[in-house]
């Protein structure tokens, strides 16, 4: 059995390189949450048994990633499964169906800009109509950051 308190300097450091690995994969999963470095922690840490079994340092990487590589195989399906493909809700959405009002022309094929709920918000129109300055128009969807508007529908009663 290898006694690690009679190591060289060397052999040391290659435990400690692996050990700043490991914990740079750790922050940096704890800052990210979105499992990008959990697999280099467990590479990290298998470089560490491989410093203290005194394996040679091209052994050491191969180890390092091949159990990366693993442990990234093993559980991608899992994490892409829990992750899905989630929506990141707004709330700018209960914006559909309400009055706006025009801010800066909305020209045919060009942007311009309408207020709602004391914001300013890009605008596009939805069939290229033509909004004046100061015009109500009713917000029927959202594209990105950009509420597409259309004319409002007058409703006649009889």
């Amino acid at each position: 059995m290898h006694n690690f308190l009679t190591s060289s300097n060397v052999e040391i450091s290659f435990v400690i390189l692996w050990a700043i690995v490991a914990i740079a994969a750790i922050v940096i999963e704890f800052e990210t949450a979105n499992l990008v470095s959990i697999w280099f922690a467990a590479g990290g840490i298998a470089g560490i048994i491989c410093a203290i079994l005194n394996q040679e340092i091209w052994i050491q990487i191969i180890v390092f990633v091949l159990v990366s590589a693993i442990f990234v195989l093993g559980t991608r399906p899992f994490v892409k499964k829990i992750s899905g493909n989630q929506t990141i809700l707004t709330n700018s959405d209960r914006f559909v169906g309400m009055i706006a009002v025009v801010t800066k022309a909305i020209k045919e094929g060009e942007r311009g800009e309408v207020k709602i709920e004391f914001q300013l918000w890009p605008a596009i129109s939805k069939n290229d109509s033509y909004f004046e300055v100061g015009e109500k128009c009713l917000v029927s969807s959202i594209s990105g950051n950009k509420l597409i508007v259309e004319k409002i529908k007058e409703i006649e009663l009889d």
